[in-house]
């Protein structure tokens, strides 16, 4: 089965502080539906590469493009490219699709997880009688101002209060020399194959920081709020 020629393409970021890419690349061959979750690749002919099935279901085949280069084509449950992104030089490819995290890591494994996005809330039908009293508005949880956290590999993130440009996150050594700061402007840093990233929750015009560690250290993945609180980890899958 050939892939349609329509393609949406995946947002990518080249893991790179400063440094982002809208990449699609094209596909000929087709993929099978293994589902949702984590799990081992399919065996593979070393030409064709290897499939690595992803958090909603769709699939991320990687072939290696070149030395310490990887490309990884996304694709759907229906068959249809959704789009590429790559790893070179050592660094980690980023991509984010319709909640869809993926990491793709410069020895060509993937790991991958989905935004958790509440299902609406039905709207309750009016009493006729009688008219109930309006609630008062709650009022928005306080952003903690300069709030700080350590980090996985014992750097320190300061999150600052939101100004008129955004969010934004620093990491400094333990001795408070500045290693790096992330923004509305720069979403993306990195430091001794760490990687610092602010990521938008899709229809929640929220942001949040996530820290992805090295593949010799499994390339797992921490999710924090602008508090400095661990709202979520992942574990990046293993061939």
């Amino acid at each position: 089965m050939l892939l349609h020629r329509r393609a949406r393409v995946l947002r990518t970021a080249a893991v790179a502080a400063g440094t982002s890419v809208a990449l699609l690349l094209p596909a000929a061959a087709a993929f099978a539906d293994d589902g949702a979750g984590s799990a081992e690749p399919r065996a593979a002919a070393r030409d064709r590469g290897s499939d690595w099935p992803l958090a909603d279901g769709s699939t991320a085949w990687v072939r290696q493009t070149g030395e310490d280069a990887y490309t990884a084509d996304v694709v759907g449950r229906d068959g249809v490219l959704i789009g590429s992104l790559t790893s070179t030089g050592g660094r980690p490819g980023y991509g984010e699709n319709n909640g869809l995290h993926i990491v793709l890591q410069p020895d060509g494994t993937v790991s991958s997880w989905k935004e958790d996005v509440p299902a609406p809330v039905p709207t309750p039908k009016p009493a006729p009688t009688p008219k109930p009293q309006p609630k008062p508005a709650p009022k928005p949880a306080p952003h903690h101002r300069n709030a700080q956290v350590k980090l996985p590999d014992g750097t320190v993130a300061t999150f600052a209060e939101r100004a008129g440009n955004g969010p934004r996150v620093q990491v400094s050594l333990a001795d408070g020399k500045r290693l790096a700061t992330v923004d509305a402007r720069h979403l993306t840093a990195r430091h001794r194959g760490w990687t610092y990233k602010l990521a938008v929750q899709p229809g929640k015009h929220a942001y949040r920081f996530v820290v992805v560690g090295t593949p010799k250290q499994g390339g797992d993945s921490w999710v924090y709020d602008l508090n400095g609180r661990l709202v979520a980890k992942y574990h990046a899958q293993k061939r």
